[in-house]
């Protein structure tokens, strides 16, 4: 694994505007937020852009962030029943998966598998992409990281990478970056960073920090 220098989380400078092509593209993203109209407008491009392309849609969101994705996708006449009905767009809440993945606060393989086979396999077998391909957005790991089980969270960012080695998807986890306070962290905010392809600071500027992903 080749890793680029790292972006400082709670850096205030400005940068250039990414590549959203190319990040809606990446194989695991990482995208820090400050405020929520900037994540939901890039969640919805995300979304959009996979729907267009024939991708099934995976959304693990809190309901605040459901509810603001949806009307955000209503104002731009994307239409999700349409892609419901066909087993292409599914919406989960974060905290009830957290729940169902986890035991006594620690992340369980057996339940994320379970989990996948009966959610995210169905996704992808009504995929209309060639070849099939899932588009993940969620953050039920961001909320491990912001009830303070760092390790648990990072454990759970690898699950998600060793099923994209499996399967052809595009991920893309969000985080606030208030969850990143700490600089006692430092370390492991690295190492989260490091089990992404690609991560976007809160100001919108794209840095590559790792090459060990594959795009799909």
């Amino acid at each position: 694994m080749s890793t680029a220098r790292l972006p400082d989380p709670q850096s205030g400078s400005l940068a250039a505007e990414p590549n959203w092509l190319e990040l809606d593209r990446s194989p695991h993203a990482l995208q820090f937020y400050a405020g929520d109209g900037p994540l939901l407008d890039s969640l919805v491009r995300f979304i959009s852009t996979a729907l267009e392309e024939g991708d099934s849609v995976f959304v693990l969101a809190t309901p605040v962030h459901m509810d603001g994705i949806a009307e955000r996708l209503r104002v731009q006449g994307v239409d999700m029943s349409s892609a419901a009905k066909k087993g292409r767009y599914v919406t989960v809440d974060a905290f009830q998966v957290l729940a169902r993945l986890t035991v006594d606060g620690k992340p369980s393989r057996v339940c994320f598998d379970e989990f996948i086979r009966e959610v995210f396999m169905p996704l992808e077998a009504a995929a209309e992409s060639r070849p099939k391909r899932v588009a993940v957005c969620g953050e039920v790991v961001s909320l491990l990281w912001a009830d303070g089980k760092a390790e648990a969270a990072i454990e759970m960012e690898h699950f998600w990478n060793e099923l994209a080695e499996r399967v052809c998807c595009r991920l893309r986890c969000f985080y606030p970056i208030a969850a990143f306070s700490d600089t006692a962290q430092n370390e492991l905010f690295l190492k989260l960073c490091a089990e992404h392809a690609s991560v976007i600071p809160h100001q919108g500027h794209l840095r590559k920090v790792t090459s060990r992903h594959k795009t799909a």
